[in-house]
């Protein structure tokens, strides 16, 4: 049974770096976004993780082959980590979506967790496909295992693992240089969060 979960997000990407929303689009790593996954090696080989599984969109797949290289470790690709699906928001900045549609704007700051964009998904959607994965990872005969995903998709993933409550997930955040080692052994939960090679306790919450 995995003694510890490791949540890395991808590096920035073009569209990261512009304000645009991804979804299940994709744009490519910055050089700053693989300086970002290249410090994650500091901290991260002599954890010895057994596993990667990462999302299979390309910015995933690019950030967890910079850690599969250096670490010597083979990558599980998992669609069930794909990032939320925007629908027909993917590319938009927020302001372009307020812009052109206002009233999308209005619905998703009045209730965020339910907001689904035309043909996306909302955060019950993410959490029934996420959920599942979870529990399957924590039942892998591995002690450690890196999961490279998503800035939005991480609130679902933490939420199942942790038991957060939906108001608590809706402020978590990941930025791209940071990750999360959850440590499941021993009982309750440990939860170190990483950025340049630095530790803190705890997740990192929006006010």
């Amino acid at each position: 049974m995995v003694r510890e979960l490791i949540f890395i997000r991808h590096g920035q990407t073009e569209w990261n770096a512009s304000g645009r929303l991804q979804g299940r689009a994709d744009s490519p790593l910055t050089d700053l976004g693989r300086l970002q996954v290249q410090a994650h090696l500091s901290w991260l080989a002599p954890v010895k993780p057994d596993l990667i599984v990462a999302s299979p969109l390309g910015r995933t797949q690019a950030t967890a082959k910079i850690l599969a290289d250096a670490l010597q470790l083979g990558v599980e690709v998992d669609p069930r980590l794909e990032e939320r699906c925007m629908g027909q928001y993917e590319g938009w900045t927020l302001e372009e979506v307020s812009a052109v549609a206002p009233e999308e704007a209005d619905r998703r700051d009045a209730d965020p967790w339910n907001y689904r964009a035309p043909g996306g998904e909302n955060y019950d959607d993410m959490v029934e496909r996420v959920a599942p994965l979870v529990d399957e990872l924590i039942a892998r005969p591995a002690n450690r295992i890196v999961v490279v995903s998503h800035g939005t998709l991480v609130r679902p993933l933490l939420g199942r693992l942790l038991s957060l409550e939906q108001q608590t997930m809706l402020r978590l955040r990941q930025p791209n240089a940071v990750a999360y080692q959850v440590r499941l052994d021993p009982a309750p939960h440990e939860v170190v969060r990483w950025e340049d090679g630095r530790s803190a306790p705890g997740l990192l919450l929006s006010d």
